[in-house]
């Protein structure tokens, strides 16, 4: 049995065990079957295109047991086959259930994880066509336990971790690197106080964090101080934002480590104009773990910007925008590898859909991708543009 046919089995079983158990339950199905084109489908500095088959099916499902535990499950299979590349065909998984139980009138328990199987991201080093993918599972659980009608306290604790299927990249290689592997311990501990019932909301708290590559690669351990506020503005326009400063102490060259500190940021907005529009943006500023093989950590500031808009109602538009700017100190860097770089990516989707009739959509969508890096040229240029047409069955 291969890893890919046991995902299968684990996610439908999960599934399965909780829909019988659950005393209420909703479930939604979709199916999308795009066909495309795509002139640089392995993300890489010497562009290969392919034309391309994809069908992706989004299951999602909330089950509620009780009237002090729920559940919810999302499962989205994709199953690729690329005309001009090799291997042709090539599947990924995407799998996160949660779990909520009140322990008492004053606990709250959250348990979640999520299950990977994807592609390399577009900031990614590796550079083999033959086999791209990784796994991730990220494990998370949270204890709420409420101090009084206005203010909680809320402790977490997570594991994730990453293993890539080239061993070569995954695994520490000694002088030759790799050890792209990594796993991430982390633990954080929060107080919330409303000012204003269902408006104002602030807090404090400090989130630690500690990641280790595969073998004598090294790592980071960072400790954040932060503080923040949620914001009902209005009926149609909410915010937050967080606010703090980190502590880090990263492993370099020789064995060594570099002790540095740097601020930490991320805000988000929603806001909704009508019944028909939605518009979100985020932004954020924190140390982050690296995208390749040459660093182990880097400082990371990212922008997104997504749009929705009802023309008609049958006729939707929706667009997103993101960039990721990524400062690779030189003290982060492995040896003989100590230079400083500077990484840019940004990413911009379009889409427009037509609903035919109650279950069926048409769509046509548009990917552009592109990345600019300067300071190091083990770190590669590389951009690419993607078109679909699609057909969407909502059940």
């Amino acid at each position: 049995m291969t890893n890919r046919t046991l995902q299968v089995l684990i996610a439908l079983t999960f599934v399965s065990a909780a829909s019988f158990a659950a005393k209420e339950r909703v479930i939604r199905f979709q199916n999308h079957v795009r066909i495309g084109y795509d002139d640089n489908i392995y993300q890489t500095k010497n562009a290969t295109d392919s034309g391309f088959i994809t069908d992706i099916i989004n299951l999602s499902a909330k089950f509620n047991f009780s009237s002090r535990t729920d559940a919810l499950v999302y499962w989205e299979p994709e199953f690729q086959y690329r005309f001009d590349a090799d291997p042709e065909f090539v599947s990924y998984q995407n799998l996160y259930a949660q779990l909520n139980h009140a322990l008492s009138q004053r606990t709250f328990l959250t348990l979640s994880d999520r299950f990977r199987y994807q592609q390399k991201d577009g900031q990614s080093d590796y550079a083999s066509q033959d086999n791209q993918n990784y796994f991730e599972n990220d494990l998370l659980g949270s204890v709420d336990y409420t101090l009084n009608e206005v203010s909680f306290i809320k402790l977490g604790l997570g594991y994730e971790f990453r293993i890539w299927d080239d061993s070569d990249y995954g695994e520490w290689q000694g002088s030759a690197g790799g050890g792209n592997n990594y796993d991430l311990f982390k633990a954080d501990g929060s107080y919330f106080r409303q000012l204003n019932p269902e408006k104002t909301q602030i807090m404090g708290g400090v989130n630690y964090g500690s990641l280790t590559y595969d073998g004598d690669r090294g790592g980071y351990d960072s400790v954040t101080f932060l503080v923040g506020a949620d914001q009902n503005f209005t009926p149609t326009v909410s915010g937050f934002g967080r606010v703090g400063y980190t502590l880090t102490s990263v492993d370099n060259a020789g064995g060594g480590s570099e002790d540095t500190s740097s601020p930490y940021l991320s805000t988000g907005l929603e806001v909704n104009p009508s019944a028909r529009t939605s518009v979100t943006t985020s932004l954020g500023y924190s140390l982050y773990r690296s995208q390749n093989s040459i660093y182990n950590a880097q400082d990371r500031f990212n922008v997104t910007l997504g749009a929705r808009h009802d023309i008609t109602a049958k006729i939707a538009l929706s667009s997103s925008l993101s960039y990721i700017y990524s400062y690779y100190d030189g003290s982060y860097a492995l040896a003989g590898s100590g230079s400083n770089a500077k990484d840019n990516f940004v990413s911009l989707g379009l889409r427009c859909s037509y609903q035919v009739n109650r279950n069926n959509f048409v769509e046509l969508g548009y990917l552009f991708r592109t990345r600019n890096v300067s300071g190091n040229t083990a770190l590669n240029d590389w951009d690419g543009n993607r078109l679909d047409a699609a057909w969407r069955l909502r059940l």
